[in-house]
């Protein structure tokens, strides 16, 4: 686990403005669709704060968790290593 962290801590990240589905090249992954698909850590503006969640690619929208359900923004950030 040290080392995981250890990459993680000396990475340089920022959030970038993106729409659409539209993944920059050095946009972080965060996981896969059961169908393979990769997904990306992305957050958007909602009642008030920034909510992290996961940029869809496919579905052209980032989806973050409120009031336990989904929330699409189809205009989002996604996390990007510097």
């Amino acid at each position: 686990m040290t080392s995981y962290l250890k990459v993680l801590c000396e990475q340089r990240f920022d959030w970038q403005p993106c729409s659409g589905g539209n993944i920059p090249s050095n946009a972080v992954i965060g996981g896969r669709t059961a169908d393979g698909e990769l997904l990306y850590v992305g957050r958007a503006y909602h009642e008030g704060s920034h909510t992290v969640g996961k940029v869809h690619p496919s579905h052209g929208s980032c989806y973050i968790p409120f009031d336990g359900e989904e929330v699409a923004y189809q205009d989002y950030e996604i996390l990007v290593l510097r």
